[in-house]
């Protein structure tokens, strides 16, 4: 569900680039407060999903250090806690952002050059913080899960192939997750870091907005790469998603997801009528005759002791 509500953040952010490039917004001069307003949806987006990465390496961790608590927790009302922080950080610096436009005219709309430099320096010095958090929650995961597979391998008990293939559908949705947050740090961190060093030494802004079309390139292979690690590469998280929009569609999208399941469960069913089925006849050999042939044997049993 992590990777469904970030899914959503990162389309909120591909759809408002589309938006910004077809009004050509970067292109056209206008108050700060006009630019602010239309960028303000895909602000909060980017900021909502920058805090979800410290969510989803806190859910990896959790997953490796508490496996069963991990599992027996109430699936929404985790994601709902877990997603209540980056709602909150999104909300606070949006509207700190916004409190602080100055009144003048951009000659260029761009949504992280609305605001105060001051306030910009400080949301782009706490995402910093938060990805740094997030990297080392991701290594001490990643140590965690190294020494926790080695003990399971000395382990006896470690050798059944059920075990073998829950413990194989865990390594792939973690590498899933670890792959995710790895292009992201590295995308967006490092646009985060490279903006900040040319804002510092650049102090013209006509001269900052050449730059920002190469930033841009460093960014969307974080903003596309949800639907490719999870929908696309993975049929897990594939039906997660196919899931999430048939329950938020109330059943338009997706109708017969839920058929696959059914259909299980009324074999299994058969099959556990079958088990508890009375047992079938059988001779003293264990055979098993037809019920023709039982009507027979009994009419001639019947027959021989009237005649004695």
């Amino acid at each position: 569900m992590f990777v469904m509500v970030l899914a959503f953040a990162h389309l909120t952010c591909n759809i408002s680039e589309i938006v910004g490039l077809f009004l050509q917004l970067r292109f056209r001069p206008m108050s700060r407060k006009k630019c602010f307003e239309y960028n303000v949806l895909f602000s909060f987006a980017v900021m909502f999903q920058s805090a979800l990465y410290l969510s989803m390496a806190l859910d990896i961790c959790f997953s490796i250090v508490l496996p069963i608590k991990h599992m027996i927790w109430k699936k929404r009302n985790y994601v709902t806690s877990m997603c209540l922080f980056p709602t909150i950080f999104a909300i606070s610096t949006t509207l700190v952002s916004f409190l602080f436009i100055p009144d003048e005219e951009t000659p260029h709309c761009i949504f992280m050059l609305t605001t105060e430099m001051q306030i910009y320096q400080m949301v782009s010095s706490s995402l910093i913080v938060l990805n740094v958090l997030t990297l080392f929650i991701i290594i001490f995961s990643v140590i965690c899960a190294v020494r926790k597979s080695e003990s399971m391998r000395s382990s006896r008990h470690s050798s059944g192939s059920r075990t073998n293939s829950l413990r194989e559908e865990k390594n792939k949705v973690f590498r899933s997750t670890f792959f995710l947050v790895l292009v992201y740090i590295i995308s967006w961190w490092s646009a985060v870091i490279i903006f900040r060093i040319i804002v510092e030494f650049v102090k013209d802004v006509r001269e900052v907005v050449h730059f920002m079309p190469y930033l841009v390139i460093i960014v969307m292979p974080n903003f596309c790469q949800a639907y490719y690690v999870t929908y696309f590469r993975s049929p897990r998280f594939r039906k997660a998603f196919r899931e999430q929009f048939h329950w938020i569609t109330c059943g338009y999208a997706f109708p017969k997801i839920f058929d696959k399941e059914i259909s299980r469960g009324s074999k299994h069913g058969s099959a556990t009528n079958s088990a508890h089925a009375a047992p079938p006849n059988t001779d003293s050999d264990g055979k098993k005759f037809k019920s023709g042939s039982q009507k027979s044997i009994r009419f001639s049993v019947t027959a021989v002791q009237a005649h004695i």
